[in-house]
């Protein structure tokens, strides 16, 4: 008679399914992922996922629950770790590529594939788990809103406000997606020089909200 796992040994397994289905996201689309295939590359039965997780997209949702519980640790320790709101701002920003960076395959599938998102479990048996997600991003905007309106001075409009924190994201994501490309390295000899230029224009262009951008 088999003993029933405890909390900890279901902890690590769910851990080590969610890690395996990264993999092949992040190599193959959320397409490319099976229960046959993640049960061969995480060494189970297709049958046993099913104990752990009721489906593919539940695995998926449960991969971007955690991206984003990363990122807004990230955020929120950058965020918390200066008073002055220009270098909090900075520190935003540094962290914020870092993750894009150092994770790549978090960022890949949170902000650079067509994955699903909430909207499209709304109505649907996972719709709750994926108000989880979404509170998560939802939080993660209004930092970064609370952050970039004290650098600008509290006194901007909430629509140029967000017009600027676009812009600002954009600018990043490009920045993110050509360095784990690698096509920065045909363009520059020296990246991380070349960012930290790159941003330095941006804190001096958010400081000052009536600048151009």
């Amino acid at each position: 008679m088999k003993t029933a796992r405890n909390e900890t040994e279901i902890t690590k397994i769910r851990e080590k399914i969610l890690e395996n289905a990264l993999d092949i996201i992040a190599g193959k689309g959320l397409d490319g992922l099976t229960m046959r295939n993640l049960a061969a590359k995480t060494h189970m039965t297709a049958p046993n996922l099913y104990n752990f997780f009721s489906s593919k997209d539940e695995i998926y949702i449960h991969i971007i629950i955690h991206g984003f519980e990363l990122l807004r640790a990230d955020l929120k320790a950058a965020f918390d770790s200066h008073e002055d709101a220009v270098i909090r701002v900075r520190a935003m920003i540094n962290a914020y590529m870092v993750f894009g960076m150092k994770q790549p395959r978090y960022y890949d599938v949170m902000f650079t594939r067509p994955t699903p998102k909430y909207n499209d479990y709304v109505g649907t048996p996972l719709e709750k788990i994926s108000e989880i997600e979404f509170r998560l991003s939802m939080e993660i905007a209004d930092l970064a809103l609370k952050a970039a309106s004290a650098a600008m001075g509290g006194h901007v409009a909430e629509g140029m406000l967000r017009h600027r924190l676009i812009q600002i994201w954009s600018l990043m994501h490009g920045m993110i997606s050509l360095n784990n490309s690698k096509v920065m390295d045909y363009v520059t000899e020296s990246a991380d020089q070349d960012y930290k230029i790159i941003i330095d224009e941006v804190i001096a262009s958010l400081t000052d909200a009536h600048s151009g951008f």
